[in-house]
């Protein structure tokens, strides 16, 4: 096969593959080396075909906002990193946590090896992965539809099921956040149940690199004074964000509005 036709069968995979496939995936299809396959990528991605990730590529016809986790844990890995090492000071042996299904929060549970006699609920599918083997952590998933991009379990059962629980703390993220709009995000099924995950939990926690400030999005599923910090790599906007946002006792309903659909 010469290089024209194999490249064409990588995109050809790509669509096969939900938009995503890894350079092993990729070698094992077309019989070539991992070498060769790097090498066809770096060509379709300057072709603005495919955007390469760590150890896979992306077809670009595919990114929407609700881009494949593994793109997402790629973006911003240190402002990630170091919004986990401050997210972590709050954090105690004993606690009953929501986790959502944002990278930033997958990179705190990365994290959590210090702790012990953790209950973690999550919609995250990674999370799980994560921390299934882990002593002292309990794990329990709210279930639901496991939608492919995210790795993330959503549907109206999976917030139904944590409307039923309380948790000690709830890390989030958002898309997008501002001062005068609150945090928002593009899916209704994660507005629903991130509004869930505020409404049951004693403390809130928002995680978010300063990209997202200033952004905002369809949904909204908080004002930032329904979090009790947030958090994100810059020490400065987080002195003004404390500064500028004063905590409520009050947080948003999770329950359907009278009209509205809950997510399928």
């Amino acid at each position: 096969m010469n290089n024209s036709g194999r490249k064409e069968m990588i995109l050809d995979l790509l669509r096969n593959y939900s938009h995503f496939v890894t350079v092993e995936q990729l070698s094992e299809q077309l019989f070539v080396s991992s070498a060769t396959i790097r090498r066809d990528l770096q060509d379709l991605e300057n072709s603005g075909l495919i955007h390469r990730t760590r150890g896979g590529a992306l077809l670009l016809e595919s990114i929407t906002t609700e881009a494949p986790m593994v793109l997402r844990e790629n973006r911003n890995e240190m402002q990630k990193q170091i919004i986990a090492n401050i997210a972590r000071k709050y954090i105690k042996d004993g606690m009953t946590i929501f986790m959502d299904s944002s990278s930033t929060v997958f990179t705190l549970a990365r994290n959590l090896e210090p702790f012990s006699n953790l209950k973690i609920i999550t919609n995250n599918l990674k999370v799980i992965w994560l921390l299934s083997e882990r002593k002292g952590i309990t794990i329990l998933c709210t279930g639901g539809v496991l939608k492919e991009n995210s790795k993330s379990f959503l549907s109206e059962s999976a917030v139904e099921y944590v409307r039923r629980l309380n948790a000690d703390a709830a890390f989030l993220s958002a898309q997008g956040f501002s001062i005068e709009k609150g945090s928002s995000d593009s899916n209704e099924a994660e507005f629903w149940l991130k509004r869930a995950y505020i409404s049951h939990s004693r403390q809130r926690y928002l995680l978010c690199d300063t990209s997202k400030m200033g952004i905002e999005y369809l949904y909204r599923t908080s004002p930032l004074s329904a979090y009790t910090k947030i958090i994100t790599e810059n020490r400065e906007v987080n002195d003004y964000l404390k500064a500028s946002v004063q905590p409520s006792s009050t947080t948003p309903s999770s329950s359907t509005a009278r009209g509205a659909t809950a997510p399928d």
